[in-house]
């Protein structure tokens, strides 16, 4: 990418309506197969590239999505 170019894009946070406890086990679940190189992030990039939420979902959204991903990893 040239210097030149800015590239902007829009990050939510669930920090306001904090993470579950399930949430937390998720993403550790999800995080844990791509350190020994079993998963790649496709799943998360795809999801994101379908979805594109315009603002930041509760928490049983939250946990959907990493609940699909892990899925066939279970």
């Amino acid at each position: 990418m040239p210097k030149d170019q800015r590239v902007e894009t829009v990050v939510f946070s669930a920090a306001d309506i904090a993470y579950t406890q399930r949430e937390v086990d998720l993403s550790l679940g999800l995080l844990s197969p791509f350190v020994p190189g079993s998963a790649a992030p496709s799943a998360p990039t795809q999801w994101w590239a379908e979805n594109r939420p315009t603002e930041v979902l509760r928490s049983r959204c939250r946990e959907a999505a990493p609940e699909g991903w892990l899925a066939p990893l279970w």
